[in-house]
């Protein structure tokens, strides 16, 4: 399980740039469509969860959802772009506001 995770984690990071602009962004919505991503991703929402909680990626918030994030960029952190990045990156992700993120399974009104 660890070695799927951790090919994911290194796949994002190529795919990333292949699909963004030139430099290390690009927005869910490109990730999300790219025909190749949605081949290789097992669940592309939970291996963006996982990068962000390693430090390897950052973006707004705490999860992405299809359709209302689309223009959420996503950019690998300072220091993450080598071939080492899924290990040597397990520092602490930026801190989060403190506003709840609906999920697409919640049926709970957030107030």
């Amino acid at each position: 399980h660890e070695k799927r995770i951790g090919a994911e984690l290194e796949q994002l990071i190529i795919d990333i740039r292949r699909i963004g602009p030139p430099g290390d962004t690009v927005t869910f919505g490109e990730l999300f469509d790219d025909d190749d991503a949605q081949n290789y991703y097992e669940a592309l929402v939970g291996t963006l969860k996982c990068a962000k909680k390693r430090g390897i990626i950052k973006f707004q918030g705490q999860m992405l959802l299809k359709g209302v994030h689309d223009n959420v960029t996503i950019s690998i952190a300072d220091g993450a772009g080598g071939s080492q990045s899924t290990k040597s990156a397990q520092q602490k992700p930026e801190t989060e506001s403190s506003s709840a993120t609906p999920t697409a399974k919640s049926t709970k009104k957030v107030e």
